[in-house]
């Protein structure tokens, strides 16, 4: 992996995005792309000043009763209606589950049925218009960490606690929220977000669960991957994104584990169906 050495801080490169070493301390923060367009800044600026008078909180990452030790990050990739039930096996006091994506509003372990699992947070950083992100089937508002860019109809329609993060600049947006350390790497991505405050909480072990984009049916434009199913080209970019955070987490010693259904990763190890329920059984035990 090409390693490049800038303001004191570390960047890999992955699809020609130059993704930082988020386990710098003491660092300037700083993105060296320009993964934004002169519209996404004008829209970044209004929902910062939108967000900014919604009486929601800054995240306070240095509290000690948000550690997380192991996580789960779970979206709404392939399958992700008939595997939601696996993530009911992690023990429920050793494993938090952060939500990106759809995976709020297809959550089904919740209300009226047998099988049950809280989700400890949303993590959101969309933009742009993300009604169908709101849970519509149930009524169930978990935590919701949320970047300061994002929009802000989704902020004031959220019914739960909200607390914002303030993502890393790129050197051409200036936020017009308070400095907040530590600024999270997120890469417009929900996973990348994800990941990074879990690291900023104290992770040890993280589990990608369904954090694919893939589909099992030929698309113009998509290319297909060795499992049969198919994704676009751009979606191999994001992968890589995520796969150059796990680079530097292992690093630290983060061990990182994959149950999704897009192609492999260099540096996170895939796990089966099987192994999901003994996933943090080590950790239940040394307790």
């Amino acid at each position: 992996m090409r390693i490049k050495k800038k303001n004191r801080n570390e960047y890999a490169l992955a699809s020609d995005v130059w993704v930082r070493n988020l386990c710098k301390e003491k660092v300037p923060y700083l993105d060296l792309n320009k993964l934004s367009s002169d519209n996404d800044y004008k829209t970044y600026l209004t929902n910062e000043f939108k967000n900014k008078t919604s009486q929601r909180r800054t995240l306070s990452i240095e509290d000690p009763t948000v550690a997380h030790k192991n996580v789960a990050i779970v979206s709404d990739g392939f399958d992700f209606a008939n595997k939601q039930e696996l993530l009911v096996d992690l023990p429920y006091k050793k494993a938090s589950i952060f939500a990106v994506n759809g995976a709020l509003a297809k959550w089904e372990l919740v209300g009226n049925v047998e099988k049950k699992r809280a989700i400890s947070f949303y993590v959101l950083n969309n933009p742009y218009h993300c009604s169908h992100l709101l849970p519509k089937k149930h009524n169930y508002f978990p935590n919701c960490i949320a970047s300061t860019r994002s929009n802000f109809e989704f902020i004031e329609s959220y019914k739960g606690e909200v607390s914002f993060y303030l993502p890393v600049p790129d050197g051409t947006y200036n936020s017009s929220m308070k400095d907040t350390r530590p600024a999270i790497d997120d890469y417009r991505n929900p996973i990348c977000a994800a990941m990074n405050l879990a690291y900023h909480f104290g992770v040890k072990k993280i589990l990608l669960f369904c954090c694919d984009d893939s589909f099992a049916e030929e698309r113009p434009g998509a290319e297909e991957l060795k499992n049969g199913l198919w994704q676009y080209p751009q979606q191999q970019i994001s992968h890589n994104i995520i796969d150059a955070n796990a680079y530097w987490l292992k690093q630290e010693g983060i061990e990182i584990y994959d149950h999704s259904s897009g192609a492999n990763y260099e540096n996170i190890t895939y796990i089966k169906e099987e192994t999901i329920k003994t996933f943090y059984v080590d950790e239940d035990k040394n307790d």
